[in-house]
């Protein structure tokens, strides 16, 4: 059973420009769906994105559920609904990793990878994507699947950043999906001017002035939970995600559609 406590359904709006950008871009970013609003075909998540009208849609992982008995394939239906009628750029959450891995959950992995391929769909891993003649450069951040185990904490350096994903191209303006937002300062240290995450799920209860209570790795009060940070030329969007995996509760923590609009100066 699925509990959304004084959680309706939102959508948030941030704004950015650079000179770099060569014509106005409007992003949907969603992450954190987990096989979650997938009824009607998704209609409730086409319509919020339709009413917003992206030139693009930007997937931050998590799109479905990697355990035992879900049905990753009606997931893949909704997104081939979406990418029917916007473009869509697909960043590796840890579990669309745990799904291709090939190890785990055969039936479910089969299920996933058969809806990819009908949707026709790729999921980018440590590559990256141009956005049209809009001088924006997409690269998508695919870490090992150890970094998210619960508890243990795993380091990430610049330097590994840019074995996995080069050199940013500062001729454009360069957008990270990074899946998992605790390496923000790493994320920095690399120098991408905008990081699109989720993962933290907002931190599933959020309390006033003290924000998301507990992470994934089941930290409590983490620092980078939910909505927008930013350090040196970095700035950070993390969505609080749209659904609800292991502890199905959200508490003043809205499902969230990101609507983030890039302007050219």
């Amino acid at each position: 059973m699925y509990f959304y406590i004084n959680s309706p359904f939102k959508v948030s709006h941030y704004n950015f420009s650079d000179p770099r950008v060569k014509r106005d871009v409007r992003l949907a970013v969603l992450a954190d769906l987990h096989n979650c609003m997938t009824e009607n075909g998704g209609r409730q998540l086409f319509c919020a994105i339709d009413a917003e009208k992206p030139d693009a849609v930007i997937i931050a992982g998590d799109m479905v559920d990697a355990r035992e008995h879900t049905d990753p394939y009606t997931t893949m239906g909704v997104i081939k609904r979406i990418y029917e009628h916007y473009p869509v750029i697909y960043g590796m959450g840890n579990h669309e990793k745990k799904l291709l891995d090939g190890r785990f959950l055969h039936r479910e992995s089969r299920a996933f990878t058969k809806g990819l391929k009908e949707a026709g769909l790729k999921i980018l891993s440590n590559s990256y994507k141009y956005l049209g003649d809009t001088g924006i450069k997409v690269t998508c951040l695919d870490l090992p699947l150890y970094y998210f185990r619960r508890v243990q904490d795993t380091e990430l350096t610049v330097g590994q950043m840019k074995e996995l994903l080069g050199e940013p191209d500062r001729e454009y303006y360069n957008i990270l999906i990074a899946h998992d937002p605790q390496y923000f300062d790493t994320y920095c240290g690399y120098g991408p001017d905008l990081v699109l995450s989720g993962h933290m799920h907002g931190g599933v209860v959020r309390l006033p002035f003290l924000g998301g209570l507990v992470s994934p790795k089941l930290k409590l009060f983490p620092k980078y939970d939910a909505g927008f940070f930013e350090k040196k030329d970095t700035s950070m969007i993390i969505s609080r995600g749209l659904g609800m995996h292991t502890i199905r509760v959200r508490v003043n923590n809205s499902p969230e559609l990101v609507i983030a609009d890039i302007k050219g100066k």
